[in-house]
């Protein structure tokens, strides 16, 4: 099992993995916060710097995670 959510100490860098695929861009999303999208624009990724200074942004991701997480194993079952 891959992980998903990585922190980077040396950066203070949180990054999530929201679903696996080809990353064909990113936007700034908010302040110190990327998103990166598929083709299709769907979102793969949250890459959050200075992360210490962003539990707001680090909330969003994994509840997001929490979801497509569940709704994953919904479709599975």
């Amino acid at each position: 099992m891959r992980e998903r959510v990585r922190y980077y100490p040396d950066t203070d860098t949180m990054y999530v993995e929201l679903r696996e695929g080809l990353i064909d861009g990113g936007e700034t999303a908010g302040k110190d916060l990327v998103i990166f999208y598929s083709e299709d624009d769907v979102p793969l990724a949250y890459e959050i710097e200075s992360a210490s200074q962003h539990p707001e942004h680090i909330e969003v991701a994994l509840k997001l995670l929490r979801q497509i997480d569940r709704e994953q194993r919904r479709i599975a079952a």
